[in-house]
């Protein structure tokens, strides 16, 4: 029995001293394999922008814009002007004549169009008093004294503009975001205006009368 103690120091060491140098075989051979390390994982790719939602500032293709046979939605911010009523006026006859008006709720208003009407597209805007808009449509000025499509548009440069384009020149997406800036008196909406500015067609606007006076649409689709 007390070789049996004496011994046992002796048979646990050897246990222990077969157990580390197995580890370092096993190591040692998965290194001399070759075997690559695990690999990290592969990241998900990032989320693009779809093709057909976003802000257009660039003037598509009339032509393409006229044979479209979609239809396309468009989120119009309206900064300060909540309540007030948005209009899109098309000027091209393609699929019949129509207005289409939606309140800025939130700071936005949403109107859904068939895509070849946006091809000189003329937008207004009327303020709200005690829930019923007031009788004066404003002309939104989309690219006021030729600001480059795309430009912020200070409301001192509307200001002092003489002309501006108001016949947008469309769009073929299918979701389409414009952001438009307000300037209200007494609920009356006296300048609208695109910021940033929106690519238009050859018609223009004479802004020595005010934006809020009446006009007649004259957009040219050349």
């Amino acid at each position: 029995m007390a070789g049996m103690n004496a011994r046992s120091p002796f048979l646990i060491g050897g246990v222990i001293v077969a157990a580390i140098v197995g580890l370092g075989l096993f190591l040692l051979a998965r290194t001399g394999s070759g075997e690559p390390p695990a690999a990290a994982p592969v990241p998900s790719p990032s989320v693009t922008p779809s093709p057909t939602a976003g802000t257009p500032t660039a003037a598509p293709d009339p032509e393409s814009v006229a044979a479209d046979q979609g239809s396309t939605v468009l989120k119009i911010k309206v900064a300060d002007c909540e309540a007030c009523q948005v209009t899109a006026v098309p000027t091209s006859t393609a699929g019949g004549a129509k207005d289409w008006s939606a309140t800025v709720e939130q700071g936005m208003a949403q109107i859904e169009l068939p895509t070849p009407q946006t091809l000189g597209l003329a937008f207004f805007v009327q303020g709200e008093k005690d829930g019923t808009d007031t009788p004066a449509r404003t002309l939104v000025t989309l690219q006021p004294d030729q600001v480059p499509p795309g430009d912020p548009v200070a409301a001192e440069r509307v200001a002092a503009a003489k002309t501006a384009g108001y016949c947008w020149s469309g769009t073929t997406l299918d979701v389409a975001t414009l952001a438009f800036a307000a300037q209200e008196s007494g609920s009356r909406v006296q300048r609208a205006w695109a910021d940033p500015a929106l690519p238009t067609l050859a018609a223009q606007v004479d802004l020595g009368k005010g934006s809020d006076k009446p006009v007649t649409l004259a957009c040219a689709e050349e």
